[in-house]
């Protein structure tokens, strides 16, 4: 009740303040700024802006955050199509190595097929067998190439082994390291002479070399050609072992030069008649 009093006692100063706003208004209004606008103008200006820069803010923001959302997903595109392109060149390289690799192993290959006084046969091992004590390989030669049993077979390293069954496409080789082989030996320092024999995965030993033999580890064994299936001078292996042994006889043990674990390419030697027969076959 004494707000309802006071009231219209204050009306005349709440009507006085409302007509000097109106005449503020109205002067502010009138009156020009230098730039050009009404003081009104400017005020309405001053008042708005920190919205409007806000709001325009928020909308670059977004635009923002949503053209960094695209470049991401394009980025993310281009790095997989860049990562499938260096897979495959990666790929095209590892072929293109393993073809050097091949190339430089024919090459060996051919250069030994040259230096042989007589013909051979180059064959593709198509698999290595382990049976037992047995240590064989397969190659993709047989009788229709003109292989024949106990054909010597050699790498660019040395002594692979002898051809003990032929079929028609394909050949069975008795490795030089299985323990039913046999290779008449000589050490090419001092000439002694005995026979290697396999020892599977252990490589070879030598028998049969006089304990009064001049042997040292690092001496080098090559074929003597006495056994008449390896002609002479083939490199068989490397001495890397030597103890007493009976009294009349060294156990020698050595290290063959050819690795059996990674053999691919090898020579077949033909015997002058198996030259000729081969020869007739080709067309």
């Amino acid at each position: 009740m004494a707000m309802n009093r006071s009231f219209p006692e204050r009306r005349p100063f709440f009507l006085l303040v409302l007509i000097l706003a109106s005449l503020l208004i109205l002067m502010s209004y009138q009156v020009r700024s230098r730039r050009g606008n009404t003081l009104l103008e400017d005020s309405l200006l001053n008042v708005s802006a920190p919205l409007v820069k806000g709001a325009s803010g928020g909308v670059g923001l977004l635009a923002g955050l949503w053209q960094g959302y695209v470049d991401l997903r394009g980025a993310r595109r281009e790095n997989l199509a860049l990562k499938a392109n260096l897979e495959k060149m990666e790929e095209v390289g590892r072929v293109g190595e393993e073809f050097r690799r091949e190339n430089l192993r024919l090459r060996d290959l051919l250069e030994l097929q040259k230096s042989l006084e007589f013909p051979s046969l180059a064959a593709e091992v198509v698999s290595l067998g382990v049976s037992s004590q047995a240590r064989t390989a397969l190659i993709n030669r047989g009788s229709k190439d003109g292989v024949k049993r106990d054909m010597p077979v050699i790498s660019r390293k040395g002594v692979v082994g002898r051809v003990i069954a032929v079929g028609s496409g394909m050949a069975k080789v008795q490795l030089l390291i299985d323990p039913n082989s046999g290779v008449a030996g000589v050490f090419q320092r001092t000439r002694g002479q005995g026979m290697v024999v396999g020892v599977g995965d252990h490589g070879c030993r030598m028998d049969y070399v006089s304990d009064l033999e001049d042997v040292a580890v690092g001496d080098v064994v090559v074929t003597s050609g006495l056994d008449e299936i390896y002609p002479k001078g083939v490199t068989v292996g490397v001495v890397f072992s030597v103890a007493e042994g009976d009294q009349l006889t060294k156990n020698i043990f050595i290290r063959p030069e050819v690795d059996f674990r990674h053999l691919e390419e090898v020579l077949v030697l033909l015997t002058s008649q198996e030259a000729a027969g081969h020869a007739d076959l080709s067309p």
